[in-house]
């Protein structure tokens, strides 16, 4: 994840204020932003001198947040601190501005300072409007290492203090601005990847994994260089967050990893890879943010996508990709590319990661290889430290493609509808010693143009693949085959951004969590147990629960899932029998748009519906399967060896949306697989008489 700075932030505390004389500028057009800070740690609190030397004349909006403006020199005319307006003030500057400040940070997780780390993202220092070359300089006590975006880094001691220069070559834009995170809690190793500085810093119970993260570190530059041209930085810092936040953040220069990252299952599970990638892309090439963020859809493609097509299995994450898009993305809330800036939910960020990123593999399938990422090596050169918008990305594959390619972008990136295909008669003919195929895809309003593949399987067990050009609502093909085909399957490897068949939706947690209904099972004995994870779906959606007790409750807007099981009863009444039927039947649909959850592993719908199922040892468990009447719905059997189990490992669900099965012990995920749903639009071939 790129980070974005958020205005409105409570600030952090600066020190005491001196004028910073200016530096050399690495382009005469931005201008310069001087800071100094240091701490008063047992205060949780930060005093400041910021200096901005702009041309004279500017108009200048200044957000300073939560924080105490103590003195402020306009061009050497001193203002009142009590003249200015609230949180954000304007001027014109009238020769450099000198601003003193102060703040404090407790407790939140944006910003924080205590006596062994400080993490400060938000609005710590006076934040203004515009674009600027940045130096920081921090003074705080030796214990601590410090890091900020810089290519170059001096530390100095004296008096028991550190100060910290960090020099960023650079313009930033005062929405991106700059960062800082010091701790006393890391072991650190440095290294280089040719002529960059490489240093990690982990929490000192992760110091085994250091070595390890340098090497992924490497692998992953020198992939990416081969693929993109040279790392646009000298420096490269790896920061695990002293602060324990469920996602990472990458800015130039640095990166500041979440603890569950560092702590990942598997390095496929890492945000590592995603955020060296930024480097280039959100860091390197800046995101026009008001044209569409397309930062980290490039970012996901060329970091986890490619990852995973290096190890066989690309076309796994392009179906959960969209079938995340499928179960998030209501279709009144679709939103464009080119609108997309920041993820501000679950169905913002999978547009503008998962969506945005097959977008990128559609684009590599059109252009071909060489001219795909020839054109990407290109579009990072000439836009590097600029800001780049989707048309200057769409340039840039058009003058390597000599092709115009507005259609494509028009489709994709400015509009939001989703492709539905469906397939339709599919027979064979015996034409003489040939075999004539026939087939017949539907797509519904409104119509795309694509290229999608088919893949043909013949009797003898042999395959081939052609691809078909559809441009309207119905289009038959025909095939003259020298062998008898016996299936087809479209789309099989998810080359096509589309909604998926139910079949082809995989079984997963956020399948499970994304459904408008849910039915949790409880036999009498096993409510107690579960109780925090039945509370947990209180009045968000209706819900059916059976086994003696029932009750629906008003669903709250745009909640998707609920449930409330009140104390079981003594009787099983009619209705009762007639939902426990539904249940398992899955109610002789292809999908009811139901979860059914599935409580105790002694449950006895279990063995009704699937027989023997091999379920995961753990303290608290989920396994979600398709459900075997109604493929578009899934079932899930939780089961737990106490209450505290559950209390400790059902909040940990929504954070594993794409497994299918997980097993946690005192809430520390100890085992998961991953499930597909059925792969490609899957027909049967009927013969027809000549």
């Amino acid at each position: 994840m790129k980070v974005r700075k958020t205005t409105g932030i409570a600030a952090a505390l600066l020190i005491a204020a001196l004028a910073v004389a200016s530096v050399a500028v690495a382009s005469e057009r931005y201008p310069t932003y001087e800071l100094q800070v240091v701490f008063d740690l047992p205060q949780a609190k930060l005093i400041g001198a910021a200096t901005i030397d702009v041309p004279q004349g500017k108009e200048l909006s200044i957000d300073r947040g939560d924080l105490r403006i103590l003195s402020l020199t306009n061009g050497g005319r001193r203002i009142s601190p009590d003249t200015l307006e609230s949180d954000t003030f304007t001027l014109r500057a009238e020769g450099p501005l000198h601003i003193g400040f102060e703040g404090t940070f407790t407790g939140s997780e944006r910003d924080v300072i205590d006596q062994d780390k400080i993490v400060l993202r938000g609005i710590w220092y006076p934040v203004v409007e515009g674009t600027y070359r940045y130096r920081l300089t921090a003074t705080l006590p030796r214990d601590f290492v410090a890091v900020s975006e810089a290519d170059r880094v001096r530390r100095t001691e004296a008096n028991g203090q550190a100060t910290f220069t960090f020099d960023l070559p650079y313009p930033q834009r005062d929405d991106d601005g700059i960062t800082f995170v010091a701790s006393t809690q890391w072991a650190s190793r440095d290294a280089k990847y040719k002529d960059i500085e490489l240093s990690i810093h982990m929490l000192r119970r992760n110091a085994g994994r250091l070595d390890e993260m340098m090497r992924q570190a490497q692998r992953y530059l020198q992939r990416l260089e081969g693929l993109l041209g040279d790392y646009p930085f000298r420096r490269l810092a790896i920061v695990e967050n002293p602060v324990p936040l469920h996602y990472s953040l990458s800015m130039p220069t640095y990166i500041l990893l979440a603890q569950e990252s560092v702590g990942a299952e598997a390095s496929e599970n890492s945000a590592l890879n995603h955020e060296i990638a930024h480097a280039w892309f959100g860091n390197g090439v800046l995101a026009d943010y008001d044209g569409g963020n397309w930062a980290e859809g490039l970012a996901s493609y060329f970091s986890d996508h490619l990852e995973h097509e290096r190890l066989g299995y690309a076309w796994e994450r392009r179906q959960r990709m969209m079938a995340g898009y499928q179960n998030n993305v209501a279709e009144e809330a679709t939103l464009p590319l080119s609108n997309f800036t920041e993820s501000s939910d679950f169905a913002s960020r999978i547009t503008g990661y998962a969506k945005s990123a097959i977008v990128f593999h559609m684009l590599r399938r059109l252009l071909g290889d060489e001219r795909f990422f020839a054109a990407m090596r290109k579009f990072v050169k000439e836009n590097l430290f600029s800001v780049a918008s989707w048309t200057d990305i769409r340039k840039a594959f058009e003058r390597e493609a000599a092709m115009d390619l507005g259609w494509f972008f028009h489709q994709w990136v400015d509009g939001a509808a989703t492709p539905e295909l469906s397939l339709e008669k599919v027979s064979v003919q015996a034409a003489g010693e040939k075999h004539e195929l026939r087939l017949t895809v539907i797509q519904k309003p409104p119509v795309f143009a694509l290229a999608v593949p088919v893949t043909i399987h013949f009797e003898r067990g042999r395959s081939e693949t052609a691809l078909l050009h559809i441009s309207d609502e119905r289009h038959e093909f025909r095939y003259s085959l020298n062998e008898k085909p016996v299936r087809v399957v479209l789309d099989e490897s998810y080359d096509v951004f589309r909604r998926l068949t139910p079949a082809e939706i995989p079984p997963t947690i956020n399948t499970l969590l994304t459904r408008p209904r849910v039915t949790l099972v409880a036999p009498p004995g096993e409510q107690a147990k579960f109780g925090r994870l039945i509370d947990a779906f209180e009045g968000e959606g209706p819900a059916i629960a059976v086994f003696g007790w029932d009750h629906a409750w008003p669903r709250k807007d745009r909640q998707p899932i609920a449930a409330r099981l009140r104390q079981p009863g003594e009787t099983t009444t009619r209705q009762q029998r007639r939902m426990r039927r539904a249940v398992e039947s899955g109610a002789a649909t292809e999908t009811s748009a139901t979860s059914l959850i599935l409580l105790g592993e002694n449950n006895p719908l279990i063995a009704k519906l699937f027989g023997r199922v091999d379920l995961p040892r753990g303290g608290f468990t989920i396994t979600v399967l398709k459900h075997p009447r109604s493929p578009g719905d899934v079932v899930a059997i939780v089961t737990a060896v106490s209450k505290a189990e559950v209390d400790a490992g059902y909040g940990k669900l929504i954070d594993r949306p794409r497994y299918s099965t997980a097993a946690f012990n005192g809430g520390k995920l100890t085992y998961y697989e991953l499930r597909s749903g059925q792969r490609g639009i899957s027909a049967e071939v009927t013969a027809e008489p000549r």
